[in-house]
């Protein structure tokens, strides 16, 4: 989330657009693409890093699941509130 955030730095957004592009960020994708770059050398612990990154999908899965509908409401709502504020 962090990394997400601060690579967005110098763009003209929200910090809690920032914060909801961070959450929702690509967590998941990016750990399977580093597990398959790394399973190719066979480093020993390769069986806890196909663990690690397969905990990390499936927790990924569910904490976005449970939290998408409520977040992606508060963040609308607030949108929707500033551009009425700016009409």
């Amino acid at each position: 989330m962090l990394p997400i955030y601060l690579s967005l730095t110098g763009l003209n957004m929200r910090a809690d657009a920032k914060l909801f592009v961070g959450w929702f960020g690509p967590r998941g994708l990016a750990s399977i693409v580093f597990l398959v770059m790394v399973m190719n050398e066979e480093l020993p612990g390769n069986d806890t890093m196909v663990a690690t990154v397969v905990a990390t999908v499936v927790l990924s899965i569910i904490a976005h699941g449970l939290t998408a509908k409520l977040l992606a409401a508060r963040f609308g709502a607030r949108a929707h509130s500033e551009s009425g504020r700016a009409a």
